[in-house]
């Protein structure tokens, strides 16, 4: 546990890990990049989907700690004691924090309760909606500053839905929906005042020895070579596979096609869990089933090592084109100025990220996936190459400025709690 005497601000975070998804993962460590430095110096606790990966796996940081937020820790611990925290705390015979365990203890010594899931509450992805509502409840029962950091949200169609989003959303201080699209769902939803922001993975900060380790590291095996990056997603191959589409055969095509074409692909699974054959947040299953369909296996690599999210976006710069299902490989390659060309689910959370680059032509829905496609959207990010860097180096630094309010807003949370 911190130390708290040292009076900086706390910070909790849930619906996140820092293994696993390297997206969310990504949003999660920009917050710890920005709020742990100077001036703020905070701390955060990290309420983790994944405690026994993230322990086993996350490199550690100051100022950063790991706390069990899975879903079974959630509602059957953490969100009952909270309910009992509220009672005595009304009837002001509540024990002070540390007789409450680790985990109550860190939580009701934050300032701050932060949801930084990636997607949250839409009609897509209905059996995450009270895993959204569990992760949000410990802030609302104990009465926490609270906030959404940028993510997609809505659309809010399905009744279920609608109803604990808006129960949930209404009870926090802060909602930043993440685009224009999600911003009009959550004005639709009765939503007072949300703040439309970028991701907060724009602003993930790479440390110079990082890329250059990472450089060093590819450079005998890419040097000399022109590179497509490919991140596959086992969310897109579902939706495809309850279409009827080939995902798999068809992504081997079209890395036949590369190959045939001189090219040399680099597969990086952009969410992986080691030793796990899971395919939920899981990319190496798809991969390495691509892999073995493919007649040849040259002039390819799949990244299996563990690469943090900082690593990883080093990984998706060193390509010369770069097809993205994932949707943080795509933010990676929108930093970097790698030309992209996406093929997504949930079409909306792609396209009003790309919107704001000028670039949401570039975007596919997972509906639409075939070779055909795939060869006509690298073809056009091979042809337009230089327009799409222009775009890219136009629009990147507007973006990251407003993506940094994120971890603005979340400091303003903490004075006005530590005010209170």
């Amino acid at each position: 546990m911190f130390d708290m005497r040292d009076g900086k601000p706390v910070f909790a975070f849930f619906a996140v890990s820092r293994t696993g998804n390297r997206g969310a993962v990504s949003m999660l460590e920009s917050a710890i990049d920005h709020l742990t430095a100077a001036p703020a110096e905070g701390w955060v606790h990290v309420f983790t989907v994944y405690p026994k990966q993230d322990a086993r796996l996350a490199k550690p940081r100051p100022r950063v700690d790991l706390r069990n937020g899975g879903p079974i820790r959630l509602v059957l611990w953490l969100i009952p004691m909270c309910m009992l925290w509220r009672v005595l705390k009304i009837l002001r015979i509540a024990p002070p924090p540390r007789w409450w365990g680790r985990d109550m203890q860190a939580l009701l010594e934050s300032d701050v309760c932060v949801m930084a899931g990636g997607t949250t509450f839409t009609d897509a992805q209905k059996f995450k909606v009270i895993y959204n509502v569990a992760c949000a409840a410990p802030a609302i029962i104990l009465g926490k500053r609270s906030m959404f950091y940028s993510q997609t949200m809505g659309p809010f169609n399905h009744p279920f839905n609608r109803f604990w989003a808006k129960w949930v959303l209404s009870r926090m201080d802060v909602v930043v929906p993440r685009g224009k699209g999600s911003y009009e769902h959550v004005k639709d939803l009765g939503i007072s005042n949300p703040i439309e922001l970028p991701d907060s993975a724009f602003t993930l900060v790479v440390p110079r020895e990082v890329e250059e380790a990472i450089r060093a590291e590819y450079r005998p095996l890419l040097e000399g070579r022109t590179v497509v990056g490919i991140s596959v997603n086992t969310i897109v191959q579902g939706k495809c596979n309850a279409l009827g589409i080939d995902h798999n055969g068809i992504w081997v095509r079209f890395i036949g096609y590369l190959q045939e074409r001189g090219y040399f692909v680099l597969l990086i699974p952009h969410s992986m869990r080691p030793g796990s054959k899971s395919l939920h947040n899981n990319d190496l299953v798809p991969v390495h089933e691509i892999y073995e369909r493919l007649p040849s296996k040259e002039n390819i690599h799949i990244v299996e090592k563990h690469y943090d999210c900082k690593e990883l976006r080093v990984l998706v710069g060193l390509a010369d084109y770069y097809v993205a299902s994932r949707f943080h490989s795509m933010i990676s390659a929108l930093c970097t100025e790698t030309p992209v060309s996406v093929i997504g689910w949930g079409y909306q959370k792609y396209r009003e990220v790309l919107a704001e680059f000028e670039l949401e032509s570039y975007c596919r829905d997972a509906a639409e996936l075939s070779y055909e496609r795939l060869v006509e959207g690298f073809e056009r990010i091979v042809n337009e190459a230089e327009s799409i860097k222009a775009r890219m180096r136009e629009h990147l630094p507007e973006v990251q400025a407003r993506s940094r309010r994120n971890h603005e807003e979340a400091l303003r949370l903490a004075v006005l709690h530590r005010g209170k």
